[in-house]
């Protein structure tokens, strides 16, 4: 009977702390599925998710506190989102139980920031089964129904993610002696604040983070901090620390990033040391389906890295492909250009032949002689015999009415008879640029020697970055959106990022005028403009 009554003391204890007094739910595993803490979070895996958690406190002790927990939820079009979740509470002699749908809304910033909001409504039941020998005045309570709702709004940047919640809108007593509770807003006595953060330490490990601070007015607010190893696509492990309560072991396993299940034991300090083993959670996730159409803006526990294993197959496969393919048109490029070459050389052989020949002839007609001699003078003095590039002079450039784009250079020519003289000479600025020449902004020269290196042409960029890799997430990104097309290339002669997501290659510099304005206005796309590439 003594440690009946210990129990059942302790029980009323624990809903008073643990959980506030108004239903603040402490689960050590909240980062798996931060729905259950948050309605904002509802829909915002990107898939159809199922999550389930169940919680034994104080193992060992019979009729110590267990807290089950199952939710769903799932994106919708036009941003919205839907979530519903039922809960059973076992507290020896008080059970609760309850149910909510949840209504979530996602504002888009732009392409690094986001805004989610939800709402949660629904209501419960509380049974008191109170044993008279326990306390006979506890027999007053009856049976009661009440009403919950909470709200939420989570910020997101990049990685980044701060959220706020009320869980208690509508406020109730744990222990109330009326069959239906009364209707409390009280938006400000209890409040869930949260943050966390992802680092990407490679493709195969990322660290998370976590910090949670739950305030109430009534009760003793607590924070709470986590840190998450992610290893692989298979398993996390880590550690957590609530105040006033202790340390506690994290592990899970992941199943082809789909379902993921968990584990947390938690010895902390309590009045039962020494009468229990512990406390012992179990929470498993579901990833339904697919990931839905245009969710970009999707953070996943059970998907946490930025490609799965498929993903990342799929992805080399993609880019050794391209390579090819890169490789065969330079391959080509190179043949034709050794074939005008050639070309050039014998033109070249067959003239110099035909002014030997000219000249014999001139040479052995002897009524002529003088003549002739007088117009090979002449002639000498109007032949350049060298010409150099006018750097003094700056380079002009336009775009012809057939939208070819030409640089003009000034050219200082030498005479046979030492006179000087300049000429203006244009050219087609992606194949025939003077060497060393000043190129005018956003064009650079072709350097040969990475199989990414972008070809001579008018490139439509949608982003620049340090590695292929995150060029390559970038591109895939795109894809997602639905804006097919898009490549990864490299350019040696850029001073920082070398590697650019090119969305569309103009064969004038008038069309990628227009792809430039027409991807300018795709959304989260705001950042697009046209890199030149001469060879």
């Amino acid at each position: 009977m003594k440690k009946n009554i210990l129990v059942f003391l302790l029980s009323l204890c624990y809903a008073g702390q643990g959980l506030l007094a108004q239903d603040q739910k402490i689960y050590s595993q909240f980062f798996m599925n931060p729905y259950v803490i948050n309605p904002a979070y509802a829909g915002s895996t990107g898939y159809t998710t199922v999550f389930g958690v169940h919680r034994q406190q104080w193992m060992g002790l019979e009729g110590a506190p267990a807290y089950s927990h199952i939710s769903f939820s799932t994106p919708l079009e036009n941003n919205i989102s839907f979530g519903a979740m039922a809960f059973n509470n076992n507290e020896n002699a008080i059970k609760t139980s309850g149910a909510k749908v949840t209504g979530g809304y996602l504002l888009e910033i732009d392409r690094k920031q986001f805004i989610r909001f939800g709402m949660s409504i629904g209501g419960g039941y509380t049974n008191y089964d109170v044993d008279a020998g326990v306390d006979p005045t506890l027999l007053a309570l009856s049976n009661t129904s009440f009403l919950m709702a909470d709200i939420g709004v989570s910020y997101y940047y990049e990685n980044f993610n701060v959220a706020l919640s009320v869980p208690n809108l509508i406020g109730r007593n744990v222990v109330d002696a009326n069959a239906f509770s009364d209707i409390k807003v009280e938006p400000y006595k209890d409040l869930t604040l949260q943050a966390n953060y992802r680092h990407f330490v490679n493709r195969d490990l990322s660290i998370e983070p976590h910090l949670i601070y739950r305030f109430s007015v009534e009760n003793l607010s607590q924070y709470e901090a986590a840190v998450i190893a992610h290893i692989g696509h298979v398993v996390w492990a880590g550690l957590n620390y609530r105040q006033d309560y202790g340390a506690g072991a994290l592990f899970g396993i992941k199943i082809q990033e789909k379902g993921a299940i968990g584990f947390a034991y938690e010895y902390g300090k309590s009045e039962l040391d020494g009468a229990t083993s512990g406390t012992f959670e179990v929470s498993l996730g579901l990833q339904i389906g697919d990931k839905k159409k245009n969710q970009r803006q999707a953070v996943s526990f059970i998907h946490n890295f930025k490609k799965s294993k498929h993903e990342k197959s799929k992805s080399s496969s993609r880019s050794q492909y391209l390579a090819q393919q890169r490789a065969k048109a330079a391959e080509q490029r190179r043949v034709q250009q050794a074939a005008a070459a050639a070309a050039a050389a014998t033109a070249a052989t067959a003239a110099q032949a035909e002014q030997q020949t000219t000249a014999t002839t001139a040479t052995e007609t002897a009524d002529q002689t003088t003549t002739t001699a007088a117009a090979t003078t002449e002639g000498a003095q109007a032949t350049v015999v060298s010409e150099t590039l006018d750097h003094d002079t700056p380079l002009e450039h336009r775009t012809t009415d057939k939208g070819v784009w030409e640089i003009g250079a000034t050219y200082i020519q030498t005479r046979a008879d030492s006179s000087k003289t300049k000429e203006l000479k244009w050219h087609d600025a992606l194949t025939d640029t003077p060497d060393h020449a000043e190129l005018p902004p956003n064009t650079h020269r072709r350097i040969p020697g990475n199989i990414l290196e972008l070809p001579a042409g008018h490139h439509v960029i949608a982003g620049e970055f340090d590695s292929y890799e995150e060029a390559e997430d970038y591109s895939d990104k795109i894809f997602e959106m639905g804006f097919h097309g898009s490549l990864v290339g490299h350019l040696e002669s850029l001073e920082d990022k070398k590697y650019v997501v090119v969305v569309h290659k103009g064969a004038t510099m008038g069309i990628a005028k227009e792809e430039q304005e027409r991807w300018s206005k795709r959304k989260n796309l705001n950042h697009v403009y046209i890199l030149n590439v001469v060879e």
